[in-house]
């Protein structure tokens, strides 16, 4: 599809997203379309409006489940994002522009997922980016998003707690740690699944153990409110002591 499009062009390309039709501008609406066409996914429902995303629901040509997340050019933090991406080795020469740095906290969002992913973590499987629109996995069914861990009570908190503490520790020796880990970005659907990886940071980022240290104090502080006994020092020391093996290789 050529790059430069006629206004009654775009407007026929988008014609299928009436869902989100007031929501975004113009330029998302066809990237939406650019992407969904390529991937051959239908848009379904708007599921969660967000203050910088609107997470949609859509379908693959298979009738497989997929969330589209499309974050909100204007509606983002991008001077906290800019924080985040100077310190990463993957991403350089960006430009310090609002869209621009969008596009690359999306793709950030990608290959962080992809790493976690690959190495074994509980999140949803990644499946394709483009500018500020991102596909991945849906959690959950046909009638509901999976609940986030805030919003339940679980049945054994003492084995979900073990389960998140071994998938930070999977995290890390996929080179990452979480950044924004909480009850807040946990799904849970028959297990634990991490979501908002955008803030994710190599574990070689003088950040790294700054970020990790607030993820484990985050989840303790919800589990030690279940009656769950933690130990967010110890946790920390073998999780750090991990990163610097890892490092120093």
């Amino acid at each position: 599809m050529h790059m430069v499009l006629k206004r009654k062009q775009k407007r026929e390309y988008c014609k299928d997203l009436k869902i989100v039709r007031g929501v975004f501008d113009e330029r998302t609406l066809l990237v939406l379309y650019r992407l969904l066409n390529k991937d051959k996914i239908s848009a379904e429902s708007l599921i969660k409006q967000g203050k910088e995303s609107v997470i949609l629901s859509g379908k693959t040509k298979e009738g497989n489940l997929v969330a589209i997340k499309v974050y909100c050019v204007e509606a983002c933090d991008f001077k906290t994002m800019w924080k985040y991406l100077i310190g990463d080795p993957r991403f350089k020469n960006i430009r310090k522009n609002r869209r621009a740095i969008v596009k690359v906290w999306c793709q950030r969002e990608f290959k962080n997922l992809s790493m976690a992913y690959e190495n074994g973590v509980y999140c949803p499987k990644p499946i394709d980016f483009m500018e500020n629109v991102l596909i991945i996995d849906f959690i959950g069914d046909e009638n509901e998003l999976a609940p986030r861990l805030i919003d339940i009570i679980p049945e054994d908190p003492e084995e979900l707690y073990k389960i998140i503490l071994e998938n930070l520790k999977k995290l890390v020796n996929a080179g990452l740690v979480h950044g924004d880990l909480s009850a807040y970005n946990i799904l849970f659907w028959d297990k634990p699944y991490f979501i908002d990886l955008s803030h994710g940071a190599m574990i070689k980022n003088p950040l790294a153990l700054e970020l990790l240290r607030k993820d484990i104090k985050n989840v303790d502080a919800y589990f030690s409110k279940l009656g769950i006994k933690t130990d967010t020092e110890k946790t920390y020391k073998e999780l750090e002591q991990l990163i610097k093996e890892k490092v120093t290789k």
